[in-house]
């Protein structure tokens, strides 16, 4: 295959508009070129994921990209080397890689089946993998598609409890305000006491062993011109260590949120948790690993580094629910994920593809 073609695929990718929710025109689009390229079984699941194998038997190696981006368009342009464009880091190039590297196995060489999936919604709430848990998917290895930088492996990342805390209070006139709570004060000041209380929670180890909460938005109802505000709600993503689980958390939260609304007359607070989905790390001495590594230092020439992630990723959900070995591993620097200017690197893109099929090929013979 000339090396035109990845790259020419992963620019229709890239025009091909797919934020969250809307990524049917980018799986229609990958389903007609997996069976151009051979796959077998094509197919779009009941999520909207899209599947493909080559080979047969066993072992089963999964290969694992998401299709949907963050909201936001990005004029596509190739420039002094790099192509830039929505999702060209978080991470079209690695699902493209993925899908021509699978493309490229000589099958008379190897004993086993990749497993291609593209799947839906991980920069929201993960209902593509999801799906494949309830599926009750079996693979033997599975690698994730996201930006780690060809020369690295992503083996851990933190877990992540979305929820939203909502203050009432009564509505009163502006003029009058020293008699009325303020529901968007009072929503304030539970959230600095969050954030206060997770602040004395930091680990001399770093941001990866720390908890860290983030607003990620605030609605505030009621109100208006000349009223004091009598509803306000606050969303809050909050990061968390390997050594912090979703329960753990959730109750830290729960008995914050308790206290407030109990210590402030003429308010009530509200909580409802919107997603959770445990820190993990994976086995670093698997043989998926030592095949990345082996691969890495073929094709790249350098040894490949294992890298923490201070982020979560679909990783976390298949990994803790099956049990098999794991990793995350494509090209791209994940700065530039979610920003105003994502581009890639074409020479690391076609790198990438390098690794990914000398990664499959060590991973579907006997190993010695």
């Amino acid at each position: 295959m000339e090396r035109d073609y990845p790259i020419k695929l992963l620019e229709k990718a890239l025009k091909t508009y797919s934020p969250s929710g809307r990524e049917q025109e980018l799986a229609t689009l990958l389903k007609g070129e997996m069976k151009a390229l051979g796959f077998r079984n094509v197919q779009l699941d009941k999520a909207g994921n899209v599947h493909g194998e080559v080979g047969g038997g066993s072992p089963t190696v999964m290969l694992c990209g998401h299709m949907d981006t963050v909201p936001g368009w990005i004029p596509v342009r190739f420039e002094n080397g790099r192509l830039h464009g929505r999702g060209a880091v978080d991470a079209k190039s690695a699902l493209v890689a993925m899908i021509v590297a699978a493309s490229l196995l000589e099958l008379e060489d190897i004993s086993g089946r990749v497993l291609m999936v593209g799947v839906v919604d991980e920069e929201r709430s993960s209902r593509g993998i999801r799906q494949l848990v309830d599926d009750g998917l079996k693979v033997d290895y599975a690698i994730f598609g996201e930006p780690s930088g060809a020369g690295n492996i992503t083996f851990a990342y933190r877990g992540r409890l979305n929820f939203k805390v909502t203050c009432k209070t009564e509505a009163g006139h502006v003029g009058a305000q020293h008699l009325h709570r303020n529901a968007v004060e009072e929503a304030y000041g539970l959230w600095s006491r969050l954030k206060m209380f997770f602040k004395a929670k930091e680990s001399p180890h770093g941001i990866f062993y720390s908890p860290t909460p983030i607003i990620t938005g605030i609605r505030s109802e009621g109100g208006g011109f000349g009223v004091v505000p009598d509803e306000c709600t606050v969303n809050v993503d909050l990061r968390l260590p390997p050594t912090l689980r979703c329960h753990e958390a959730l109750q830290i939260v729960k008995k914050l949120v308790e206290e407030y609304g109990r210590e402030k007359t003429g308010v009530s607070v509200e909580l409802k948790v919107l997603d959770m989905v445990e820190p993990y790390v994976a086995d670093r001495k698997s043989r998926l690993i030592r095949a990345l590594k082996d691969s890495i230092r073929e094709v790249l020439g350098v040894s490949a580094k294992l890298i923490k992630k201070t982020g979560t990723g679909d990783m976390n959900i298949f990994g803790a629910s099956l049990g098999v070995p794991v990793a995350t591993y494509g090209p791209g620097n994940s700065r530039l994920s979610h920003t105003k200017d994502e581009y890639i690197e074409v020479e690391e893109f076609l790198a990438s593809i390098k690794v990914y099929k000398r990664t499959l090929e060590r991973l579907l013979r006997p190993e010695n």
